[in-house]
């Protein structure tokens, strides 16, 4: 059973049909070249800013570098071992609070 709200259900067997527009192209009237045209035309794209390609640089960059500063981890570690290292805890508190 076909439901046509709109009436323009070409398959239906009762009631008006609508026939096609006068400017309609039937599918075997599509010639090759206009085949050829839609086929030829140019395609969408998409190019990225200056800018854009800067921050994609520096992100690649900013990957290949380390985790974790080593060299200055076995500073600190070596200073904590021989008791020069002496943290201002004033200062410590104040950058925690600019954290948050």
């Amino acid at each position: 059973m076909n439901i046509d709200v709109n009436n323009i259900n070409p398959s239906r067997s009762d009631g008006p049909k609508k026939a096609a527009p006068n400017n309609a192209i039937e599918p075997a009237a599509v010639s090759q070249n206009t085949i050829n045209t839609q086929v030829a035309s140019p395609k969408d794209s998409v190019s990225l800013s200056s800018s854009a390609q800067n921050l994609t640089k520096i992100e690649l960059e900013l990957k290949s570098l380390p985790e974790v500063n080593q060299s200055r981890v076995d500073e600190v570690k070596a200073r904590i071992d021989r008791g020069e290292y002496q943290p201002d805890s004033a200062n410590l508190a104040q950058k925690m609070l600019e954290l948050g």
